[in-house]
């Protein structure tokens, strides 16, 4: 009989990532996959990101990696906010297990993130927390409450022109409020 990988939030447990990670995690993007084995554990050690591992009865099924960010607003974007850079936590990675596709593990993971955020902000009062979208994620962040980032993407296109990249394949800088509930 084959082995039940579906999850529940009862199955499921997060913790920070404070060693090299478990082997045998695949998420299908070799970017992520690359990032969580050669990079979170030493970006974890030098201060510069954490990394949550979410574990389905032992086995690792999904993670995601913060830091601490700034965000330039357009005076539109900003409202009230006098300050062009706005603070914000920033999701810089994200990766569910091959195994989890479909299930809406990632949607937990995001959810989890901004809870963490909002939590996390309390003493530093971060308004933000931010990702960098593949073009063919934007609509499913959309979804969980992000917009994108007018300044931040106008700058991202421009740079792409100047240096020969096609604008329609680079990352979509995204926001979610933290006041929002």
């Amino acid at each position: 009989m084959a082995q039940d990988h579906r999850w529940t939030a009862e199955r499921l447990t997060s913790t920070v990532l404070k060693g090299p990670p478990p082997t045998g995690f695949d998420c299908g993007r070799e970017e992520q996959n690359d990032f969580l084995y050669s990079h979170a554990w030493i970006d974890y050690r030098e201060y510069v990101s954490t990394t949550y591992l979410f574990l389905a009865e032992g086995r690792l099924a999904a993670y995601a990696t913060v830091l601490w960010n700034s965000l330039p607003l357009t005076r539109r974007e900003r409202g009230s906010i006098r300050y062009k850079y706005v603070s914000a936590l920033k999701l810089g990675q994200l990766g569910v297990d091959r195994t989890f596709h479909g299930q809406g593990l990632g949607n937990h993971v995001v959810a989890f993130m901004i809870d963490s955020a909002r939590a996390d902000s309390a003493p530093a009062r971060c308004r933000y927390l931010t990702l960098d979208a593949r073009p063919d994620l934007v609509d499913w962040y959309a979804r969980q409450g992000f917009v994108p980032n007018e300044l931040r993407q106008q700058e991202r296109i421009r740079d792409a022109i100047e240096h020969h990249r096609d604008p329609a394949t680079i990352p979509v800088s995204m926001r979610f409020d933290l006041r929002t509930f």
